[in-house]
């Protein structure tokens, strides 16, 4: 069986199905290509003998219309070819689109009933057709750039078409996924359906209807809506636009960059020149390190998480009907807030009701400004909020089938709320605890029965933050780590799993940069260069602000707390800068972070939080000490690069998707990168060894190069 099956029916309609064998779902690459080519062959012989009324364009796979690009296809591809092969490459991409090209022109009526899911390449073989019946509910859009991409295969240039470059830049740029029901709003969907059967006959009552049906863009006297770029109204657009794009990217996404220069360019020529453009634009995205960095990570590593890259084998998938939360904060409150909206039962308990009760407020909070942004109802947010119980009593735990643990960074409060649980919890219960940095295995300790303790990070805001690192301590069992993994997906996160050790991954990883933070402080750097650094790098915020979100104060008393561990078990503790910073900013200063109202930075009541004067005569009383700024740069990237190799040296992580999508989802690495060990292998590996020694000789050991890497780096042995 091919990839694409036409069949006539009696009333001369040719169905022209997709079904890709052996995928689960269908897509864009070589196979589609030689298939698509052969069928439009065929129909243009069917209409010209006058054996084809129309065409009706579905997919054989139940529930599954068509899931875009082969993108592993696409890394294959030579980053640096020859002119020669370059120029193959740029043949290749416009003999994808010419099909559907030929496909709109054919002179015949041509209709889509999207089935499911209809992203990228999908969507852009639906946007070929005259007319869109989608199910109610299926999500359609080019997402590409959400991977470093952009829609090649026509995307662009029929959504400028159709849409005008206004909306057309807002929809690509984004990635914006519509469900069907918006997407109907803009024009992009004609008409909805219920089912697969009703898909069918809508389409195909259009066809017989519209025997001349054109796209709007081939009919005479056709205008892009809102008009085009020499057109006074969209002056702004064209001047101002590209300018914006690089302030909103700082200039480190060049799909962005691409798409906004695409568009324009398309609006400005004839529909079959725009083709061409935007064939050139594609090619040259599809060359550029940053996009493989990206379609790397955000595609065919995060594809392997989604599916249980570090699940272990063998365990039924299971859900949580009842998860019990200890500890009412914050933390506690967001992750009980997102299993409300999962459709789970939870149990919310602190020391007083009182407390409780707080906790459900958070909740209600939320979900009160997701109605005022009109993206939730009264009535669900009801049935939320009465999923959710408030106790004190530890007996409301009882039937619950997950505990997690989310109160105070003390050993001794989590040794006694793991006991007082467990005295009451069903022998299967499974029991988490949320901690950043303490290790799982001695946490568990406290248990009575080890096997089912296991270690599950959030990210705060709980609600909002997308990773969950579970962390599986020594005795933790298959299964717990399974039912943890679960849960996190149930919940709606992306789980990465690592082995226990002391700050788990993404802690330590993120400790090195906030560290480096703290001792170009105290070596007299300017902070401004040091923040400036770090957004130049693409991370959300300076290693400086970062510790300002935690608060000073936290930080430092989980400083005390490392030193008070090491000293019990008879290790040496050594100062740092970043304890010796803390020290001085909390007991000297008094500035306990953004909490207090005073860092690193100042956080007026009316006004932009801005850099501490203060802060030069407390560290740099003879005036800032200059050094390269590619050199402030790369130690903010490099020193986490490195732990994060160490890391998977001592075997704490071993997945290098988990790393990639940890640092970037949990910690802020520049998404750019790829993540920490993708920027190794996009730098290369030699040459970013010869950099971190050189780095190591200037700035001291947080640059030294793990053996592991070393020997790589010899054999040019990516991490995959």
């Amino acid at each position: 069986m091919g990839y694409i099956r036409l069949e006539k029916d009696s009333d001369g309609i040719v169905d022209l199905i997709f079904d890709q064998p052996g995928k689960t779902v269908n897509t864009m690459g070589a196979e589609y290509d030689e298939a698509m080519r052969a069928a439009v062959t065929e129909l243009k012989d069917m209409v010209e003998k006058g054996e084809c009324k129309g065409i009706y364009i579905r997919s054989g796979k139940p529930g599954q219309f068509f899931a875009g690009g082969d993108i592993k296809e696409l890394l294959e591809m030579d980053l640096k070819p020859s002119d020669e092969k370059k120029a193959e490459m740029y043949n290749g991409v416009m003999q994808t689109k010419a099909p559907l090209r030929e496909l709109e022109t054919l002179g015949v009526p041509v209709a889509v009933g999207i089935n499911g899911a209809c992203l990228g390449g999908g969507f852009e073989i639906s946007l070929a057709c005259h007319y869109r019946v989608a199910m109610n509910g299926v999500q359609v859009g080019l997402p590409e750039a959400m991977i470093g991409l952009m829609p090649g295969a026509g995307g662009v240039v029929r959504m400028t078409y159709l849409l005008g470059m206004q909306e057309a830049i807002g929809l690509i740029s984004q990635g914006k996924r519509l469900a069907a029901e918006k997407a109907q709003a803009k024009g992009l969907i004609h008409e909805l359906a219920e089912s697969e059967e009703e898909l069918a006959a809508k389409a195909k009552a259009w066809i017989k209807a519209n025997p001349e049906a054109k796209q709007p863009w081939d009919t005479e006297g056709y205008k892009i809506p809102g008009g085009y770029p020499a057109d006074e109204a969209n002056q702004g657009l064209t001047f101002f636009g590209p300018s914006n794009v690089m302030v909103q990217t700082k200039n480190l996404m060049p799909a962005q960059n691409a798409i906004f220069a695409c568009v324009v360019d398309c609006a400005r020529v004839d529909f079959d020149t725009a083709q061409k453009i935007e064939g050139r634009y594609f090619m040259h995205l599809l060359l550029n390190q940053i996009s493989r960095n990206m379609m790397t990570a955000f595609f065919v590593q995060m594809e392997a998480l989604n599916k249980g890259a570090s699940r272990p084998d063998g365990i039924d998938k299971t859900s949580v009907k009842k998860l019990g939360i200890l500890g009412a904060g914050q933390m506690g409150a967001g992750i009980a807030t997102v299993a409300a909206q999962k459709g789970i039962e939870v149990v919310l308990k602190d020391i007083s009701l009182a407390n409780a009760e707080k906790g459900k407020a958070y909740a209600e909070n939320f979900y009160n400004k997701r109605i005022e942004k009109k993206r939730l109802t009264e009535e669900a947010k009801s049935e939320y909020l009465a999923r959710i119980k408030a106790t004190e009593d530890y007996a409301d735990m009882a039937d619950c089938d997950l505990v997690i643990e989310a109160v105070f960074e003390d050993r001794k409060i989590k040794a006694a709320v793991t006991k007082d649980t467990e005295a009451v919890l069903k022998a299967d219960g499974v029991f988490a605890s949320n901690t950043s940095a303490l290790p799982i295995t001695e946490l568990a300790e406290a248990s009575s029965r080890q096997a089912n303790f296991i270690g599950m990070h959030f990210f705060s805001p709980a609600e909002k933050m997308p990773l969950v690192e579970i962390i599986r301590g020594a005795n933790t069992s298959d299964e717990t780590l399974a039912r943890a993994f679960d849960l996190a997906q149930q919940l709606g996160k992306t789980p990465i799993v690592v082995n226990d050790a002391p700050g788990f991954f993404t802690t330590r990883v993120i400790g090195k940069t906030v560290s480096q933070g703290a001792i170009m402080l105290e070596e007299g750097i300017n902070p401004v260069l040091i923040e400036s650094a770090a957004r130049d790098n693409g991370s959300p915020i300076g290693p400086l602000g970062a510790i300002d979100e935690i608060s000073q104060e936290t930080a430092y008393k989980n400083g005390q707390q490392a030193k008070a561990d090491a000293e019990a078990q008879g290790q040496k503790w050594e100062d740092n800068a970043a304890s010796r910073v803390l020290d001085r900013m909390v007991n000297e200063f008094g500035r306990k972070g953004k909490v207090h109202g005073a860092g690193y930075y100042e956080y007026p009541e009316n006004g932009q939080k801005h850099m501490w004067p203060g802060l030069k005569d407390a560290f740099a009383p003879n005036g800032y000490k200059e050094i390269p700024y590619e050199d402030i740069k790369d130690r903010l990237v490099y020193s986490q690069c490195l732990e994060a190799v160490r890391a998977m040296e001592e075997g704490v992580i071993e997945n290098v998707g988990d790393g990639n999508i940890g640092s970037i989802m949990g910690i802020g690495f520049p998404a750019q990168t790829g993540g920490v060990f993708q920027a190794i292998n996009a730098i290369g590996l030699q040459a970013f060894v010869e950099r971190a020694e050189y780095l190591h000789q200037q700035y001291g050991d947080d640059f030294a190069v793990p053996q592991l890497l070393k020997d790589r780096a010899a054999k040019n042995e990516l991490f995959l």
